[in-house]
This record gives C-alpha cells, sequence and structure tokens, in this order.
C-alpha cells in the first residue's frame, strides 16, 4: 500500500491545518475589529486560504481607524466631588 492511499493528501492536510487555524482566529479577530471600530465583516478576509491572512492584516494596517473620543477620567467620589467644589468655587468667586 502507498502512503497516500492510507492517510490524507498534503492538500488536505493544510486544508484542514487552514480549517482550525480560521476558527481558532476568529473570536480574537472579531474583538480587535469591534475595539477598533472598523466593520467586523472584514473578519471574512480569513477564510480565503492563502492570501486571506495577508489581506486581512493589510486592511487593518492601511485603512484608517476611526477617532474615538478619549475615555473618561476615573475618579475616586471623594475626588469627583472635590474636583466640583473647586469648579464651582471658582465660578462664584469664592476664594
Amino acid at each position: 500500500m502507498q502512503a497516500a492511499e492510507t492517510g490524507m493528501g498534503g492538500w488536505q492536510l493544510a486544508l484542514l491545518v487552514h480549517v482550525f487555524l480560521t476558527l481558532a482566529a476568529i473570536w480574537p479577530a472579531r474583538m480587535l475589529l469591534q475595539r477598533a471600530g472598523l466593520p467586523v465583516s472584514l473578519m471574512g478576509w480569513l477564510a480565503l486560504p492563502l492570501f486571506g491572512w495577508a489581506i486581512f492584516a493589510s486592511f487593518l494596517a492601511f485603512k484608517t481607524w476611526p477617532n474615538l473620543p478619549p475615555l473618561p477620567e476615573k475618579l475616586h467620589p471623594r475626588e469627583r466631588l472635590k474636583r466640583q467644589r473647586a469648579r464651582e468655587q471658582a465660578a462664584t468667586g469664592e476664594g
């Protein structure tokens, strides 16, 4: 018996590895695209054998990412109240 008859051929094994890697990369790619504010449909390029990963990476590298407003500063409630009182005193002219 020949080796080709007993197991998977080279292209079948390569396709199986590609499918496994694509399934493993779907969730991280989705999270990355959502956090970057890019359309999640770009994730479909990962399914394309050979060049899909390169196309996906090229989209991430060369597409302009949206400018999101900065996250608000997280302050302790006491610090927030202290700053609010300081602003109110400055606005009313109290010293």
